[in-house]
């Protein structure tokens, strides 16, 4: 388990090999390559970066594991 700080939003994950959690609780299941977030997001391995479908969001200009309306 190791804790990580996203470089664009400041916030604090905790990563263990299958799951994402945020500062806030929300859990993100690692799937593959890809993350499945309790509200339905899917986050998706594209070559080096991870993109949210549902934001838009490329972990290459933001955080992908934002909320829609952070």
């Amino acid at each position: 388990m190791k804790t990580i700080i996203d470089l664009f939003s400041g916030r604090a994950y905790t990563k263990t090999d299958n799951m994402m959690i945020d500062q806030d609780g929300r859990v993100f299941v690692k799937t593959g390559d890809n993350y499945i977030g309790t509200d339905g997001e899917f986050i998706m391995k594209q070559g080096n970066n991870l993109f949210n479908t549902r934001t838009g969001i490329s972990s290459n200009f933001g955080d992908p594991f934002l909320e829609d309306n952070e």
